[in-house]
């Protein structure tokens, strides 16, 4: 399993097995970056494209598995989950990311238009 997009909450390490949903997006781990690293353009190798994923995880095959909400590497969900879960579970996400920000940008002007 990938460390790059931050500590869970597990002692054990665990690996995605199933996407449910894909809930946000980052490009690095805030907290694992000095605070010159923050204020400066992020290197490549402290890049890593992670999602906040709702799914089932494992410790390991014996392991039933439990649904949690975790930040995961692109590359574990690829590798774990398949090609075509995670591009339809990326779709999703951007396609309802789209429509929440628009609309929100909607009530913003709206509000503005009223104050005005």
């Amino acid at each position: 399993p990938g460390t790059a997009c931050g500590a869970d909450d597990a002692a054990v390490p665990t690996f995605i097995l199933k996407i449910e949903a894909v809930l946000g997006m980052r490009f690095c781990e805030p907290e694992q970056l000095i605070a010159k690293k923050r204020r400066n353009r992020l290197a490549a190798a402290d890049k890593a494209v992670c999602y906040l994923t709702r799914g089932t995880f494992k410790e390991d095959s014996n392991d039933a598995g439990f649904i949690d909400t975790r930040w995961v590497e692109l590359e574990e969900l690829y590798e774990n989950c398949g090609k075509t879960p995670l591009e339809n579970a990326l779709k999703k996400y951007r396609k309802a990311e789209e429509e929440d920000v628009d609309a929100a940008i909607a009530d913003f002007e709206e509000g503005v238009e009223h104050k005005g």
